[in-house]
């Protein structure tokens, strides 16, 4: 890339975070009412992706809201942390309980650089539709949660988790079957 290329990516880069951070303040100023979360969502709308009826607590965070999709139906509750630097896709009728921690950033291996000599890539994280994300969790960069999955709160999930299935610990596992227990709440 010539000089000139990297200038006018950095500004753009720096006019972007300018705009989050500006809109994440403004929009945690609301107070935690559910017509403050339905607001959120629809100011969130224009610079990502969100469906209808989607609601957004208080106090979230996040880096990147054009690498964010959340589908239609669903609840992000307070301090709920997205880390875009990979895509972060959210399917149809999720729930995000508070302080959960999504986060697509990985370092590299020392002896590999990418080509704007960062060390650290994205990783996307896919989480299907009808998942319960519990409080606490840690969804890891690479991740793909199946449909109808249940995540136990304090979970750390990283991998490719089969749908229908309830996960716990550190690193989480499969400790049985959801049993129509997550389609329940659609």
């Amino acid at each position: 890339m010539s000089g000139l290329s990297l200038i006018k990516l950095g500004i753009r880069k720096t006019l972007e975070e300018l705009y989050v951070y500006t809109f994440l303040f403004l929009a945690n100023l609301f107070p935690d009412m559910s017509i403050c979360s339905i607001l959120r969502t629809l100011f969130i709308k224009p610079i990502a992706s969100v469906g209808n009826s989607t609601r957004i607590r208080k106090n979230i965070y996040v880096n990147s809201f054009r690498k964010l999709s959340i589908g239609k139906n669903c609840f992000i509750n307070r301090g709920v942390q997205f880390d875009c630097s990979g895509s972060v896709s959210i399917g149809n009728n999720c729930s995000i309980g508070f302080n959960a921690l999504i986060t697509t950033s990985t370092h590299l291996e020392k002896d590999r650089v990418a080509e704007d000599g960062r060390t650290f890539i994205g990783e996307p994280v896919t989480i299907g539709n009808g998942v319960w994300i519990g409080a606490n969790s840690t969804i890891l960069p690479g991740t793909e949660i199946g449909d109808y999955c249940i995540i136990a709160a304090g979970a750390v999930v990283k991998g490719k988790l089969e749908s229908h299935g309830v996960y716990a610990g550190v690193p989480a596992k499969r400790i049985r079957d959801t049993q129509g227990i997550a389609e329940k709440r659609i």
